[in-house]
């Protein structure tokens, strides 16, 4: 095929990650911000159309970005991006190989997982006069269900009070590729949630605006990060830190990594064994304290 429209070719691919691969609207937006960036890249060679893209073009588009300053992670979630469009290309028939397959990724840095220390967390929930504050019983019990099951941000939106079982005590929620789990929460969290929802009984979300409608993602982050940095120093402050603390917390406490593993709803073990990692550099830089170090 010659002469393929860039912009159809793309607009195809999201439509069908949307309603064949379940991709959620924030992958989407994702994959078509890294696709029209390479658009833009490609728009300087002689053939800028899908079906001429090469390794040649691929290995140029990594040499700007690494040289623009974007950090090898970025460019390693970019060619993620990009890898699922080929797989798509080639899926249509539009490309016979991979462009992929001669294309080396610059090398990672070790990722460190940064919690939030569970004394500076306890602090929060334990001193902060929450029934003096407009929205503060919201607040806690937001920051609470974060931190005592690890969900995603996403996750914690989209809970209704349909999700909400407190029979069993236990939470439904949504995740990725549109995957329901099952959490099971503690009794006293449920109390609180009991609590919560007596006083807040009318609409379908859990968490709403004042119009029915599910909380924002960023409103949700400038509450989170708002109250940790009030009793914490941690370098980082946000929901997905909340999350990272949960499971390094289980780790450290016994907890084992399969069972964190199906809390989190990692698809896989291996995104779950980051944690382990992170509690052993731990150890290492307690192990350096030894007078005989």
């Amino acid at each position: 095929m010659e002469g393929l429209d860039t912009a159809v070719v793309i607009d195809n691919f999201l439509e069908y990650q949307a309603k064949n691969r379940r991709m959620s609207a924030h992958t989407i937006l994702a994959y078509r911000n890294d696709l029209g960036h390479l658009s833009e890249f490609i728009k300087k060679f002689n053939s800028p159309t899908p079906e001429n893209w090469d390794s040649r073009i691929i290995r140029g588009w990594m040499a700007e970005m690494l040289g623009s300053g974007l950090a090898p992670r970025s460019v390693h979630r970019k060619i993620s991006s990009l890898r699922a469009f080929f797989g798509y290309l080639r899926k249509q028939g539009i490309l016979s190989t991979d462009p992929m397959a001669k294309v080396v990724l610059p090398k990672l840095p070790k990722k460190i997982v940064q919690d939030v220390p569970a004394a500076d967390l306890n602090a929060m929930f334990r001193n902060f006069p929450w029934e003096e504050h407009e929205n503060g019983q919201r607040d806690k019990l937001l920051l609470l269900l974060f931190y005592s099951t690890g969900m995603r941000l996403s996750e914690l939106i989209g809970l209704t009070r349909r999700d909400v079982d407190l029979k069993r005590n236990t939470l439904t929620v949504l995740g990725k590729r549109n995957k329901q789990r099952a959490i099971p929460i503690h009794p006293e969290l449920a109390d609180y949630l009991k609590e919560y929802q007596t006083q807040h009984s009318e609409g379908k979300f859990l968490f709403q605006t004042a119009k029915g409608e599910p909380l924002y993602p960023m409103m949700v982050y400038r509450i989170v990060t708002r109250y940790l940095q009030l009793f914490s120093t941690a370098l980082k402050t946000s929901p997905h830190v909340l999350r990272h603390s949960f499971a390094t917390h289980m780790l450290n406490n016994g907890a084992n990594l399969m069972a964190i593993k199906e809390l989190l709803g990692h698809a896989s073990l291996s995104a779950t064994q980051v944690y382990t990692k992170n509690s052993f550099e731990k150890l290492k830089a307690i192990h350096k304290l030894h007078p005989r170090n």
